[in-house]
């Protein structure tokens, strides 16, 4: 679990928070080196395709603010619960989980960070990474109460092979697992074992690295898709979008797709074309209404000038 960033002292409605409550904060010095890497609950939201919220992390990486979550019941409850979680899965699955909270930074990329909520040295075959997570288990809208716990361990797959990742980088051994216990309410946690991806990593690093080039050139990240952890061929099906919960969504989309396909694959490759000619020398190129910016990682941002 991450340390809860607050930057208030106040509870919401001007009384003071109870230093309980202030002892989940960050330091003036973590937050600020969380303000130029990325994290663990991080790449969750880059890796969700949520444009709202990854336009947020956008605006909080930028300002350096963040929400004041102190006061927050299920993160408080996360807080609370997560040394009985971690110790309950660790007598019930009989592994010892050691390197609590240890903290991570990468060695190739910089901007790469974890706080770690547990280490297996000796898992199966490997090793794994842990993290344990709690949730108050309500469904989503259109779910139902099963939905949840695939839901919860597809979110937190991003962060599981990111800090597998990390780890893989300070110890110089294989990680091959992700361990993830969630706490539901009140109910005896559930115990689920993720096989490390490295494809997946590879999507997550590539993600994390086009976000930072964005902070980098001061433009919305607004081509970050999501990417998921791929299930097996044998567990997939083909679904009849018309009879989801998402029909009125896709007939919509599917009917704008179609209304601007020749324009949208013309835009895309003439856009291509155009950052091909960008010199490899060029921190920018512009000229006839348009400029393609270019971050340190070579990402490159085409958009038009209003002259």
């Amino acid at each position: 679990m991450d340390e809860v960033i607050s930057n208030q002292k106040t509870d919401g409605k001007g009384r003071e928070t109870p230093a309980f409550f202030q002892s989940f904060s960050l330091s003036t010095k973590n937050k600020d080196e969380r303000r130029t890497t990325v994290g663990g609950s991080d790449i969750n939201i880059l890796a969700s395709g949520n444009a709202e919220a990854i336009n947020k992390l956008y605006d909080q990486k930028v300002s350096g603010t963040s929400d004041d979550l102190s006061m927050v019941w299920p993160v408080i409850m996360g807080n609370v619960t997560e040394d009985l979680n971690t110790e309950w899965c660790q007598h019930k699955q009989q592994i010892e989980i050691v390197d609590r909270q240890r903290i991570i930074r990468g060695n190739k990329h910089a901007f790469m960070r974890c706080t770690l909520d547990g280490f297996v040295r000796e898992y199966r075959d490997s090793s794994a990474v842990f993290d344990a997570k709690f949730t108050m288990g309500r469904p989503l809208r259109g779910e139902e109460y099963s939905d949840v716990i695939p839901r919860l361990i597809r979110k937190y797959s991003a962060q599981l092979h990111w800090n597998a990742h990390l780890l893989e980088e300070v110890e110089g051994k294989p990680v091959g697992y992700g361990l993830l216990s969630i706490l539901r309410g009140g109910n005896e946690p559930t115990f689920h074992e993720i096989k490390i991806d490295k494809e997946y990593t590879k999507h997550l690093i590539g993600l994390a690295t086009y976000f930072m080039g964005c902070i980098e050139m001061g433009v919305y990240p607004d081509e970050v898709e999501r990417v998921e952890v791929a299930l097996p061929p044998e567990e997939r099906m083909p679904v009849d979008m018309a009879q989801s919960n998402n029909e009125a969504r896709w007939k919509q989309l599917s009917e704008t797709l179609r209304q601007v396909s020749g324009a949208a694959e013309t835009f895309k490759k003439t856009e291509t074309a155009i950052k091909k000619l960008v010199p490899p020398h060029a921190s920018e190129a512009f000229g006839h209404g348009i400029r393609v910016k270019v971050s340190k990682n070579n990402a490159k941002k085409v958009e038009l000038i209003n002259e």
